[in-house]
């Protein structure tokens, strides 16, 4: 098998939006890569035929404000969505959006032995989300304050009054976890930049995501999270996490992290250039296991980003890639 140069470089990068995340069954990145699973024709759950996203709030568009809504319905024997509750709301400003947005929604009904049943009780996140600031992080003005002095610093190569700072907010007893989870994202993205040593900055991202995961629920195998903060910061975090994984040829633990970083995402509308390098990061993870599919469906997609964001694909990928698809 051709050795691979593991290009390792993290890439960082007003209209308004808003995005019904993907809590469908399937929680791997993709379906055709799966082995085929003997299915049921005649009990299956809903599946869905049109999600008409919510309107952005006008009030919410012009403040700046963000946000993720956690919705519950049941769909009636016709495929119709009805009882859209509110089950967690960062902000109540978009909570009549949602509620009638999923009144609208349409699916093929769930069947039991064939036959078109009520289905209770599914659920959606939807967030809102503004162009421009998908690599923006809503934690206050003393996040905000520090984030600039390590932008700073960077560029000046003076990091370490910054990075005491950021120690300095972390001794906080009063802290909330969410920015706690932030500082130690922000800690150890500027230790990367500096190159630190790789432990060090696994043990920030590992406790970060960690303090993330509090704020989710569990739906049919899926991680929903609840703030659109915790699905940012699992999603960037996770990203730099399988990098470590991959500087260390730790290709199981790599394709687990960008996985699950990428699925975070998944259906909420959040668009970073980070993408590219995930995906591209997450075929070379695939390829040094013989995962064939997986490699060439990620590069794939990497290309597609490339395409997008006006990067040009590594030449150095072409002849691994178009091995992975002759083994496919």
């Amino acid at each position: 098998m051709r050795k691979l140069l593991l290009l390792l470089s993290l890439l960082l990068a007003t209209n308004a939006s808003a995005h019904s995340g993907d809590t469908g069954e399937h929680t791997h990145i993709f379906n055709q890569c799966e082995a085929n699973e003997k299915i049921d024709t005649l009990n299956q759950p809903p599946v869905s035929l049109k999600l008409n996203a919510p309107r952005y709030p006008r009030r919410a568009q012009e403040k700046g404000i963000e946000g993720g809504v956690l919705v519950e319905f049941d769909v009636d024997e016709g495929g119709k969505a009805i009882n859209p509750k509110v089950k967690w709301s960062e902000n109540e400003v978009f909570d009549s959006s949602v509620l009638k947005s999923v009144s609208s929604w349409v699916f093929k009904p769930a069947l039991e032995n064939g036959e078109p049943i009520l289905s209770k009780g599914h659920k959606r996140g939807i967030y809102f989300l503004l162009e421009g600031g998908e690599n923006q992080l809503n934690l206050g003005r003393a996040f905000y304050t520090v984030l600039k002095d390590v932008q700073t610093g960077l560029r000046t190569g003076k990091v370490e009054k910054p990075i005491k700072k950021i120690d300095s907010l972390l001794a906080r007893e009063n802290l909330d976890e969410k920015t706690r989870a932030g500082l130690l994202y922000l800690k150890a993205s500027s230790l990367y930049k500096i190159k630190a040593p790789n432990e060090e900055i696994k043990s920030l991202l590992l406790e970060s995501k960690q303090l993330n995961e509090e704020e989710t629920v569990q739906y049919k195998g899926k991680t929903i999270y609840l703030s659109i903060t915790s699905m940012k910061l699992q999603t960037f975090g996770g990203i730099l996490l399988g990098q470590m994984y991959l500087d260390e040829s730790n290709w199981q633990k790599a394709e687990e992290e960008l996985s699950e970083a990428i699925l975070a995402s998944r259906g909420s509308g959040l668009k970073s250039q980070r993408f590219y390098q995930a995906y591209l990061q997450l075929g070379m993870a695939s390829y040094y296991q013989q995962k064939w599919c997986l490699a060439a469906k990620s590069w794939e997609k990497a290309k597609i980003l490339a395409n997008e964001y006006q990067i040009n694909f590594p030449e150095q990928l072409a002849e691994p890639f178009n091995y992975a698809q002759s083994k496919i």
